[in-house]
């Protein structure tokens, strides 16, 4: 006569197939909709960054090796990825097409950080991370992206290596200097999308001209005291930063981090919404 034990026992059995079942479920879906997207739209050798630069202009922002060429993903972006394939509006394509495109970053503080780890962990192609100052100890309450062990050191540095370290298939390129008008064009121009994670008015202003004028995408976010603020410029038709605000205020009445305070969660859950737009620019 069967106890308990036996009933527990064919429980945690069927339990355990039906998540071996589930598990292969997930994997047939994720082929067939990987075959879908290979004899729907196949890759033509040496399209997109194949050819020595990024997709959508510049020289020197070339993606993973190989993955231009290839009519579906390695086996390791297909589990890595697995959980964005599953969404029928990106699916193989989308997660290609994100592995062949490359994104700036301008500002590695609190608006850049958690923007630039998704980036990271989400397979962009090249993520450049802009920045000239230092890791302080009273950044790292919001710029998540630092750690102790980096205080006085490089912000892009410290930048760069936990972006690394979080996914080592991405190229991130360290821009180690503040963007000026000196070099604000040469860099903008190797990167298909550029994020505004800056926090003074001159250097917005400087940001959105380079982006109209070599017709780039830009995503700007803004974060103080309790309150943020998300937009996309120059995209589709939208206006631009100067379009909305043509004449710049006096520079008493522009507040900052440094002066008014911002509250350290505030930068990330205000911000994060930049990371699906700067997908959806890719596609």
């Amino acid at each position: 006569m069967d106890g308990g034990g036996g009933d527990g026992g064919r429980s945690r059995e069927l339990e355990r197939l039906r998540a071996e079942r589930d598990e292969l479920d997930a994997r047939i879906r994720l082929l067939e909709s990987e075959l879908e997207a290979g004899s729907a739209a196949p890759v033509s050798p040496g399209a997109g960054v194949g050819d020595g630069g990024c997709v959508g202009g510049g020289g020197a922002c070339q993606a993973r090796p190989g993955l231009a060429d290839a009519d579906s993903l390695p086996a390791d972006m297909i589990y890595r990825y697995s959980r964005h394939l599953l969404l029928p509006d990106f699916g193989v394509e989308g997660q290609k097409k994100l592995s062949r495109s490359s994104i700036l970053v301008v500002g590695a503080g609190g608006l850049g950080s958690p923007v630039a780890l998704y980036l990271a962990a989400c397979g962009v192609g090249v993520l450049g991370i802009v920045d000239g100052d230092d890791v302080e100890l009273n950044n790292l309450h919001r710029q998540i992206i630092h750690q102790e062990a980096y205080i006085g050191r490089s912000k892009v540095k410290s930048a760069a290596d936990t972006c690394r370290a979080i996914n080592s298939s991405i190229k991130v390129v360290e821009h180690h200097h503040t963007l000026k008008p000196s070099n604000a064009l040469e860099v903008v121009r190797k990167y298909d999308i550029v994020v505004d994670a800056t926090d003074n008015l001159p250097t917005r202003y400087m940001i959105s001209d380079c982006c109209v004028l070599l017709n780039k995408p830009l995503i700007s976010g803004a974060a103080l005291g309790l309150e943020g603020q998300l937009t996309v410029y120059h995209h589709n038709g939208s206006p631009c930063y100067r379009c909305l605000f043509p004449n710049p205020p006096p520079v008493a009445a522009c507040q900052r981090c440094s002066d008014s305070g911002v509250l350290g969660v505030g930068s990330g859950s205000d911000w994060l919404p930049a990371s699906p737009r700067g997908y959806k620019g890719c596609k």
